[in-house]
């Protein structure tokens, strides 16, 4: 059984258990435990929610132990998106301004080439959201211009721009 099964299948226990009556705190205990042991990645947590399981366990808990886990499980899953969001913002702002210096000799032929580009350059930003990588998407495409790049020699490109509007 994958990662991503188990963590279902506990993510059912637990919701069953937070919307109890409070009763099986040993059980959640350990389902918790177990949970720990799981080698959680930032794509299963997006995907599965858990950390939405875990939080609403832990407010409807009684037990100190499962709120001190819970709590501890939550500041591990919240490392993953600190550490995502530190890493990509300067990666991805780096990229394009040394992209623009080689596209200077190149223009004609990279120009071609970025709209295309434009939608598969916004997954290593900040954001995992598909609602708000489409929101990027549109801005670009709404922002770029035929034939007048020469003249925004300095300005930001449009996916900067549409990233910036975007967080806003």
């Amino acid at each position: 059984m994958s990662v991503e099964e188990e963590v279902m299948k506990l993510q059912k226990k637990l919701n069953k258990m937070s919307s109890g009556d409070g009763s099986g705190q040993e059980q959640a205990l350990d389902l918790l435990k177990a949970l720990q042991s799981l080698p959680v990645n930032l794509e299963i947590l997006t995907k599965t929610r858990i950390g939405m399981t875990v939080n609403a366990l832990r407010k409807s808990s009684s037990d100190e132990e499962v709120i001190s886990l819970s709590k501890t499980l939550i500041k591990n899953w919240k490392k993953f998106l600190s550490g995502t969001g530190k890493e990509t913002p300067p990666s991805s702002s780096k990229k394009p301004s040394s992209k623009e210096k080689e596209e200077k000799p190149k223009e004609s032929e990279k120009k071609d080439k970025e709209p295309k580009k434009a939608p598969t350059s916004f997954p290593p930003s900040n954001t995992t959201d598909a609602v708000r990588l489409k929101c990027r998407e549109l801005l670009v495409t709404a922002i770029k211009t035929d034939g007048i790049a020469d003249s925004m020699e300095g300005c930001a490109t449009p996916e900067e721009l549409a990233e910036e509007l975007e967080e806003a």
